[in-house]
């Protein structure tokens, strides 16, 4: 006789179509084993396809509910949940994408966009971070002498996320929302930041290509004298998006 363990794991392997349906000791009356083991896989894959429809809403309103669909069922078949708990469940969904190059051809932005959602829903799920560097507010900068420029650290707010892509998915997103679709082109990079505010809304930030470098600096935690000047330039941009929350001198 087989094991609970053996039992449980025959029929994941089933659902996901990898092992016998006869291994799994299915009861069977009027159905056979593997019609009623067919039944308990399309509810396994509809409802984990329903988390997957919440997370990537803008992703399924570009390729419509069928092809979604398809493209669901293969990642929850090839990457099934690993808990009970399937609220987190979703993360590498873009990869399945490549298995569909019709769908590649058709929206070769797809990738970027599942990607976009993903980070947007993780951070939403996410638990606030607190600061864990000791900084000086903003409003403290005119206090520090000039020598000392060199070795200051300004520092981001803990709840963003630097985002790069090969397409404009965030512009596509407006444009979608607007319904302002005539005439877009998108086929070229995008750099943004997803902020998370008062731990409930997220707000987004497109910036340039320069912005964005010297925002990644400043999230390496790299001190001024260390960076490009001619990314210092931007400074101000950065200061504009109020996502910095102090800085601090290097060596104190």
């Amino acid at each position: 006789m087989s094991s609970l363990a053996e039992i449980q794991q025959a029929f994941g392997d089933a659902l996901r179509y990898q092992g016998e349906d006869s291994l799994c000791q299915v009861v069977s009356d009027h159905f056979s084993d593997s019609q009623r083991l067919q039944i308990y896989r399309n509810n396994f894959v509809i409802g984990v396809s329903d988390v997957l429809v919440a997370t990537y809403p803008l992703a399924q309103a570009l390729v419509g509910e069928e092809c979604f669909a398809q493209l669901a069922r293969h990642h929850v078949l090839s990457t099934p949940p690993q808990s009970g708990d399937i609220t987190e469940y979703g993360e590498g969904f873009d990869e399945v994408v490549k298995h569909f190059p019709a769908v590649v051809e058709a929206a070769p932005y797809l990738a970027n966009m599942i990607q976009y959602e993903w980070h947007k829903d993780a951070l939403m799920r996410a638990e606030p971070k607190p600061v864990t560097t000791e900084q000086y507010p903003l409003a403290a900068l005119s206090a520090i002498p000039e020598h000392q420029h060199a070795e200051l650290v300004f520092h981001l707010l803990p709840d963003i996320v630097l985002l790069n892509f090969d397409y404009q998915v965030l512009t596509l997103e407006q444009a979608i929302i607007n319904n302002q679709l005539d005439g877009l082109n998108i086929a070229q990079p995008e750099f943004a930041v997803l902020q998370k505010i008062n731990n409930h809304t997220l707000e987004p930030h497109i910036v340039t290509s320069k912005v964005f470098q010297l925002l990644q600096a400043f999230q390496a935690q790299q001190m001024l004298a260390d960076i490009d000047p001619t990314l210092l330039a931007h400074l101000n941009d950065v200061l504009a998006l109020n996502i910095i929350s102090g800085f601090s001198i290097s060596g104190e």
